[in-house]
C-alpha cells in the first residue's frame, strides 16, 4: 500500500508549477480536512470512483488513501502530468484525459467500475449536464457526491411550491434522494471563488424506471415549467392538445389541482399524471 501523500494540496500544485487557468473556471481545493471528509462522503456509497475533474487532486489522493479505486477524468495537460507523476504505482487509480464535456458516459462509467460513485467540483456551466447524464445512466451507479454552488444546490433539494423548484429537482429527485451534506466557503480554494459552495450527495432511490418511462416523465416536467407560472391545465391543453374535459380527468385522477401552477405539484403527481397523458404511439 502506498504511503499517504505527505504535501498539502498548494505545496503540490506550486511543486508542479501549476497555476489556475481562468478560462477553465479552476479553483483548487485547499482545505486537506475537508477533502477527507469528502472522500469518506463517497466510501459511504462505494469503493469504485469515478472522479470528474480531478484537478491536483486534492480529493484524488484522500479517496485513494482510503482505499477507494479511483477512475479520473481530467483535461488539462499540466494536471494531468502533476496526476501521473504523484499517482506512480498506485495499481487503484486511472486517469483518463478528456474533457467531462464530451465525455464518453457509457464507456468511462465501464473503466471505473460496475456501479461506481460518481465525484467531484462541478463547474457551473457543466452541473445540469453532468446530472441529466447521471439520471441517464442512473442503474449504472451507485451514487454521487458533487460540489457545486451552493445555489444550485438549494434548487436540487427544493420541493413543491418553492421558488427553486424546478425541472432538475423534480427529475433528478424522481430517482435520487438529494441531501445537502455541508457547506463550503469561499476561503478554501486558490484562486477564492465568488460563491460559496455546497456538498450534495445523491443516493439512489430503491425503484428504478424503465426509460420509456422516464423520457416521457422528463418530457412533460419540462414542457410544464417551460410555462411555470400559467394554470396546469392550460399548459396541458397546449402541449397535449386536449380539450379541457380531457386535461381536468387526467389531473383529477392524477391528484394534480388543474387550477394550481406546475410547480405546486409532487413528484408522484406528475408520474401519475404522465402515465395518463398518452404519447405519441396512442398509449
Amino acid at each position: 500500500m502506498n504511503e499517504p501523500l505527505d504535501r498539502s494540496q498548494l505545496e503540490l500544485l506550486r511543486a508542479h508549477g501549476v497555476r489556475p487557468v481562468k478560462r477553465r473556471g479552476q479553483n483548487f481545493l485547499l482545505d486537506g480536512n475537508l477533502a477527507r471528509a469528502i472522500a469518506a462522503d463517497c466510501l459511504e456509497l462505494g469503493r469504485d470512483v469515478l472522479e470528474l475533474g480531478a484537478g491536483g487532486g486534492a480529493l484524488t489522493f484522500p479517496l485513494l488513501d482510503a482505499g477507494a479505486n479511483v477512475t479520473a477524468v481530467e483535461v488539462d495537460r499540466h494536471l494531468c502530468d502533476l496526476l501521473r507523476a504523484e499517482t506512480a504505482g498506485r495499481e487503484r487509480f486511472r486517469l483518463v484525459e478528456g474533457d467531462i464535456a464530451r465525455l464518453d458516459w457509457s464507456a468511462t462509467l465501464d473503466l471505473a467500475g460496475p456501479r461506481p460513485v460518481v465525484a467531484g467540483n462541478l463547474p457551473y456551466v457543466l452541473t445540469s449536464e453532468v446530472l441529466f447524464a447521471l439520471i441517464d445512466h442512473r442503474r449504472r451507479v451507485a451514487g454521487a457526491v458533487f460540489m457545486i454552488q451552493r445555489e444550485v444546490a438549494a434548487r436540487l433539494a427544493a420541493g413543491p411550491g418553492s421558488k427553486e423548484y424546478g425541472v432538475l429537482a423534480v427529475v433528478l429527485g424522481s430517482q435520487f434522494a438529494v441531501e445537502v451534506r455541508r457547506q463550503v466557503p469561499a476561503a478554501v480554494f486558490w484562486p477564492r471563488p465568488d460563491v460559496v459552495s455546497a456538498v450534495v450527495v445523491l443516493r439512489p432511490l430503491p425503484e428504478i424506471w424503465e426509460d420509456g418511462e422516464m423520457a416521457r416523465f422528463k418530457a412533460l416536467v419540462k414542457g410544464l415549467f417551460q410555462q411555470r407560472r400559467k394554470r396546469t391545465a392550460t399548459v396541458l391543453r397546449s402541449l397535449c392538445g386536449a380539450d379541457e374535459a380531457t386535461v381536468a380527468g387526467w389531473c383529477r385522477a392524477a391528484g394534480v389541482d388543474p387550477d394550481a401552477r406546475p410547480e405546486q405539484a409532487a413528484r408522484g403527481a406528475l408520474r401519475s399524471l404522465a402515465r395518463l397523458i398518452p404519447g405519441e404511439d396512442g398509449r
